[in-house]
């Protein structure tokens, strides 16, 4: 049975597999620096090692849109914590380069299907509290990031990998417990269990749950079942209009440097050249300071706007990362190289207040309901792609650009991106999920 409590419960427990996402995406971050020590592997390899936990995540997307529409958000993050339990364990044997890049497609592949954490916390809480547990996802991924590293610190790699592999199954068996959302219900025409879920989550009475689901059904009616019928669905506004905006958005905002530091995080900090030599208690102090950002969004994402938050989170970061590219670049300055650590520090910090975490709330809210699956793994898609080349190409930006082009480069586009959300982005703080939709269609 499900647990007989609000929606609060069922949010965070969802998003303990952000934190494994997390410990995902920051693997790489301690697998790099100790197999340079264990095995001789070129900048190429470096590159696809890094690169490869990526590149199938937009494949993991893809299948993750058809599980969550044909069997439930629920089952589907059942499944993500099981497959999460193999490819660590794939993981955990590699012993050469070829299986290496073989768990890293596999790895990559599963965290591509953790976009269905947001979706399923957007469906199930109220408008006023939508933000507030969204925003939990963030700070999550980060804990998983600076739980990699610390345990990347103390222990082997494959210790490391065989620690997530409990931690997934004790998850795996946990996610039975929670209710499956009243929206799925509703789409596959059980309005008895979805009222049932409704009033478990909500606490409202029979009266206003009734009326919630009435409009949720007369969202779902202008929008036509079948695979045939996603192509014409796509070109209504309801389904266009946020899906371009919001690749055009990322294409900016994925090449503003976030994920390239968490990626390639303890040899990123040892070429700055800053005299620091301890490059993992860099990127420990990296990810601790990424919470404590996330942890603010958390507090403060109730009191701004969404589009306001993502201005104030842009120019922090490319105020920030445009010091530490001037700290490399003027000679006078050169003492002085620490300084560009101590920016990127502040840059983390103002990434977390909403750059990261808003798009990705957003996309969780801004699809019609019956097209949401199928949208948000059709962005998600676009994102990890964008994220692959970047990634990949990383090693030779900075064997061109060098370090302080690099950083100029992430400044830049950090601005521009400002700019675009600025100009484009929707407003969907305190909207119910169908009155987002309606603007949308005017």
């Amino acid at each position: 049975m499900p647990f007989k409590e609000n929606y609060a419960v069922s949010s965070v427990l969802s998003c303990q597999l952000s934190l494994i996402l997390g410990a995902a995406q920051g693997f790489s971050g301690i697998l790099l620096p100790q197999l340079k020590e264990s095995l001789q592997i070129n900048k190429d390899q470096f590159s696809w090692i890094a690169s490869l936990g990526i590149v199938f995540r937009p494949l993991g997307a893809i299948v993750e849109g058809y599980l969550v529409d044909k069997f439930g958000r629920k089952r589907t993050m059942q499944a993500v914590a099981f497959l999460f339990i193999l490819s660590w364990a794939f993981t955990a044997l590699a012993s050469d380069v070829k299986f290496l890049y073989a768990s890293r497609i596999f790895l990559g592949f599963t965290m591509g299907m953790v976009v269905c954490v947001g979706m399923y916390i957007a469906e199930i809480t109220k408008p006023a509290d939508r933000g507030t547990f969204l925003s939990l996802i963030t700070p999550t991924i980060n804990c998983g990031i600076l739980m990699v590293y610390l345990l990347g610190y103390l222990f082997h790699w494959k210790i490391v990998a065989s620690i997530l592999i409990v931690y997934s199954v004790i998850l795996f068996f946990a996610l039975h417990y929670v209710p499956e959302s009243h929206i799925w219900y509703m789409i596959k025409n059980k309005r008895t269990k979805a009222a049932n879920v409704l009033l478990s989550f909500r606490n409202d009475n029979v009266e206003a749950v009734n009326k919630e689901l009435d409009q949720i059904k007369t969202k779902m009616s202008r929008y036509e079942e079948g695979r045939i019928s996603f192509f014409l669905n796509f070109f209504k506004p309801a389904v266009w209009k946020p899906f371009v905006i919001f690749a055009v958005f990322s294409f900016f905002q994925q090449q503003s440097g976030y994920n390239v530091i968490i990626y390639y995080s303890v040899p990123f900090f040892s070429n700055l050249g800053s005299g620091i030599k301890d490059s993992y208690m860099l990127a420990i102090v990296f990810a601790s300071i990424s919470i404590v950002g996330s942890v603010i969004l958390v507090l403060i994402v109730h009191k701004f706007n969404r589009v306001t938050l993502l201005v104030m989170s842009g120019l922090g970061m490319s105020i920030t990362m445009g010091i530490g590219a001037l700290s490399l670049t003027l000679s006078f300055l050169e003492p002085y190289k620490w300084i560009s650590v101590m920016c990127i520090f502040v840059y983390i910090f103002f990434c977390m207040l909403g750059m990261i975490d808003i798009p990705w709330m957003m996309i969780g809210e801004v699809f019609p309901n019956r097209m949401r699956g199928s949208m948000s793994a059709a962005i998600t898609v676009v994102i990890f792609f964008i994220s692959f080349v970047n990634i990949k190409l990383y090693t030779t930006m900075d064997q061109h650009l060098g370090k302080a082009g690099v950083m100029w480069y992430f400044a830049v586009l950090s601005l521009i991106t400002v700019i675009f959300a600025k100009i484009y982005f929707p407003e969907t703080k305190g909207k119910a999920l169908t009155e987002i939709e309606d603007n949308y269609n005017k």
